[in-house]
């Protein structure tokens, strides 16, 4: 049970930052998965996929000692693997994620 408690936590971490990212700037570049919906990856894991043909994918034996790096590891993955500029967000109540409205703010200067 705790490790699927792990896994849980380790989906939430990455599906939350991803869920931010989207949100905030309306980037189709990137998708997400994880192997409970998905055939093929490895059992406990999550990935990212960019347009830009790269692939990020985190198992939860490689990254179960140190879920707490988990959140930067994606914010930093997505921002090296997306082109913010031109993105346009949905129009929605939320107000977006700070970080990822000023990466998109630089790279759209209207």
């Amino acid at each position: 049970m705790t490790r699927y408690r792990d896994f849980k936590s380790l989906c939430a971490d990455v599906s939350g930052e991803y869920i931010r990212f989207y949100l905030t700037t309306g980037c189709e570049q990137i998708e997400y998965v994880h192997s409970q919906n998905t055939d093929g990856l490895p059992s406990y894991s999550c990935r990212l996929a960019s347009t830009d043909g790269e692939i990020l994918t985190l198992t939860l034996d490689d990254w179960r000692s140190r879920l707490g790096e988990v959140p930067e590891v994606v914010r930093t993955w997505l921002g090296d693997h997306s082109n913010l500029r031109g993105c346009k967000p949905a129009k929605s109540h939320y107000q977006g994620d700070r970080y990822w409205l000023k990466r998109w703010q630089l790279a759209n200067p209207w």
